[in-house]
């Protein structure tokens, strides 16, 4: 990384809060999933397949989604810019599902932090495996934090909503 890039990435990870995210913010985070998706997407997924992501972001289904999830959000002053979420998966006891990490700037850190933060919680609360899934743009970002694909096929977001997409895991070695 070069060095204004570092100084840039380094103010921006100052400036960076991460907060759990609370019912009076579901409408930041809606607009923050159907633009990221939108964005960051266009050569992976057909415009159906946005279409129907979209639908069911400003759907009433999606609260309820949200909230079955620990959310958290990366917010830059006022400005929702990323949300991680993990939630308790499988009858084990061992594995935490790892949501989507959504972002509205790539490549400056946030995503990372998210995700490391969703790892931590979800450690402190004795899991160790995480699952999760990805489509194909956000594949390399996990690789590079240790995930692993395990298999590819679709994601049923809803009865209207399937995207394709590679299941990921993770284990963490604690020494």
């Amino acid at each position: 990384m070069r060095s204004s890039a570092m100084a840039a990435s380094s103010l921006l990870s100052d400036k960076l809060q991460v907060r759990p995210i609370g019912l009076d913010d579901h409408a930041d985070v809606r607009y923050l999933h159907a633009q990221s998706l939108s964005a960051q997407t266009l050569d992976v997924l057909t415009d159906e397949e946005v279409a129907a992501f979209k639908a069911l972001v400003y759907s009433p289904a999606y609260a309820d989604l949200l909230m079955q999830e620990e959310v958290y959000g990366a917010w830059l002053d006022r400005d929702l810019v990323g949300t991680v979420s993990w939630h308790a998966i499988g009858d084990d006891g061992q594995s935490a599902g790892i949501g989507p990490v959504f972002v509205h700037y790539a490549r400056l850190g946030i995503g990372r932090r998210l995700l490391a933060e969703a790892e931590a919680r979800a450690h402190q609360s004795g899991f160790d495996k995480f699952a999760g899934w990805a489509t194909a743009n956000a594949v390399p970002f996990f690789e590079r934090l240790g995930y692993r694909i395990v298999s590819r096929g679709v994601k049923s977001l809803s009865p209207a909503c399937a995207l394709p997409v590679a299941f990921l895991r993770k284990e963490l070695v604690v020494a």
